[in-house]
């Protein structure tokens, strides 16, 4: 299933990358990471097609050129499929140390993840968009998978970064109500606040995965904008109050 609705930041301060409220297009489906990136290439393919074929005249007019609408749509209808790498790859290649952050503040232990610099690094690197896969499990939602054999470090999680950077968060998601408890443990989350959850793999073991892209942001890369508070229609920011 899929929808569109829109999410809240209720904490964060808006910036360049950041909305407090913003829209989302979500799809939860049954299979594994891989199936669930064909998806969301297939669902992106799809949706920029379709941009282009009704308002490629505005988005040329913003942006200044089509280029990198039909490069993706070159790569994704000749059936390629987006390139991918782990984080522990991509984090050699960055040339500089603010392309980096701790996981958790000063606590080396948990690992690091790619700051907004990193992220364009690596878009740059690849010719417009890139899979960064693999990253440090306390780093993302406790229901993502663990990779198996890196003793709960990794998740099985993938972010599509084009853009202003991630513009699509996908992940695998734990199949039993066991593995759900061991990761509620891990972060740290009180299992009663997810009883429900637990529950439902219970009733229903599954293997399923999913993904929710940012609509914003997906606009940001299509119109080749650098400033995503330019982009919602009606502002909505934290602390400030705006009259439609």
């Amino acid at each position: 299933h899929s929808g569109i609705f829109p999410q809240f930041f209720r904490g964060e301060d808006p910036d360049a990358t950041h909305l407090n409220q913003f829209y989302h297009v979500e799809c939860e489906l049954l299979g594994d990471m891989d199936n669930a990136i064909s998806i969301a290439e297939g669902y992106l393919a799809h949706l920029t097609k379709s941009m282009l074929k009704k308002h490629s005249d505005i988005i040329l007019k913003i942006a200044g050129t089509l280029s990198h609408a039909t490069a993706m749509l070159n790569k994704l209808d000749g059936k390629t499929p987006l390139p991918r790498i782990p984080l522990d790859q991509a984090i050699p290649m960055m040339p500089s140390a603010d392309c980096l952050e701790w996981v958790q503040d000063g606590q080396a232990q948990f690992g690091q993840k790619l700051t907004r610099k990193g992220e364009r690094v690596l878009i740059e690197k690849y010719g417009g968009a890139v899979w960064l896969t693999e990253m440090e499990h306390l780093g993302v939602p406790f229901y993502q998978a663990y990779v198996e054999g890196t003793e709960l470090r990794k998740a099985k999680a993938a972010d599509l970064l084009i853009g202003l950077g991630e513009t699509v968060g996908l992940g695998e998601r734990h199949s039993t109500p066991e593995m759900v408890q061991e990761a509620l443990r891990h972060h740290a989350v009180p299992e009663k606040s997810y009883k429900w959850y637990i529950d439902m793999r219970q009733v229903k073991p599954l293997l399923t995965s999913g993904w929710g892209m940012g609509t914003e942001r997906y606009l940001c890369w299509l119109l080749q904008h650098d400033d995503i508070r330019d982009i919602h229609i009606i502002p909505r920011m934290k602390g400030m109050k705006f009259m439609p």
